[in-house]
């Protein structure tokens, strides 16, 4: 079978990654919260429902897989008063070791506008067959996270203070606007069993305009982005718990274009073992909702 960080969220911006974070199914849940006074910058995010067709781009003999196709479908909703709410769900059809199977993973979150909590459903299927849950909701407290898990069991966990997901994305993209090419940023998605955090080094490359269909992509899905600022962006993630002086190795790392408002195209997502590429084949602009702030 394949190993385990096949069924990790893609964080891209969400880029989630994309997952990383990036997250989705209609059948979670979908979280609400009050009013409060803007303190996470997402006036910045553009609300939106982006579809992605993944193919395997490349596979060490170790991974054993021998073919990989699927979808991404990726949905950002909120405004900067009520919260970002994202859906997430990546269905792959996997070869691997003789074994063929199909893999769903379905995520739900919701960030509060003032970025200070972050609720998370995860849902990972295998043929259809409910493998594993993950829910629960991640407080920042003083310097520090608290993780009250539901499941797959209940427990307190006390982190590092970092970033949430949807707040992890506005800073790359305040940072892209701002000329700055590197960065390091704390990320916690809820991810795995939901009890660390992720390091990450990110890269953004000098601004562009690309306006050619490349392979894969609709070209209806990139008129809509035509003449649009993107930047070239790379995140790679880091397990925060390995101490040792060896020079650490991503759990994996997430390139893409990024464009104002969070939107991603040309994706790639290179893990140890094996890379795959996602081309955008559908978007969607979703109305964003008036906002007042209220004194």
């Amino acid at each position: 079978m394949l190993n385990n960080n096949f069924t990790r969220k893609i964080g891209f911006a969400n880029p989630s990654c994309l997952t990383r974070s990036f997250l989705i199914a209609s059948s979670l849940a979908i979280f609400t919260a009050p009013q409060f006074a803007n303190a996470a910058g997402f006036e910045i995010l553009k609300p939106h429902r982006a579809v992605y067709e993944i193919k395997l781009e490349s596979a060490e003999e170790r991974s054993g897989i021998d073919s990989m196709t699927g979808r991404i479908v990726y949905e950002m909703e909120g405004n900067e008063c009520d919260g970002i709410s994202v859906r997430y769900r990546f269905v792959t059809n996997v070869n691997a070791n003789g074994d063929i199977f199909t893999s769903d993973q379905q995520t739900a979150s919701f960030e509060g506008p003032d970025g200070k909590q972050f609720n998370f459903l995860t849902k990972a299927f295998v043929n259809e067959r409910l493998e594993r849950t993950v829910k629960g909701v991640a407080d920042k407290d003083g310097d520090g996270l608290v993780v009250k898990l539901e499941s797959p069991n209940e427990r307190v966990v006390d982190l590092p203070t970092a970033n949430f997901i949807s707040a992890h994305l506005v800073k790359i993209l305040e940072q892209a606007q701002d000329g700055i090419a590197f960065s390091q940023l704390n990320v916690f998605d809820g991810g795995d069993e939901a009890d660390k955090i992720l390091k990450t080094t990110n890269i953004i490359g000098k601004p562009e305009v690309v306006s050619e269909v490349l392979s894969g992509e609709d070209a209806k899905a990139i008129n809509m982005l035509d003449k649009q600022v993107s930047w070239p962006v790379t995140i790679a993630y880091f397990d925060n718990t390995v101490t040792n002086s060896t020079e650490p190795l991503p759990v994996y790392e997430v390139s893409f274009l990024l464009y104002e408002g969070g939107v991603s195209r040309k994706l790639k997502m290179k893990y140890p073992d094996y890379t795959i590429s996602g081309s955008l084949v559908a978007l969607e602009m979703l109305d964003k909702n008036s906002c007042t702030i209220e004194n």
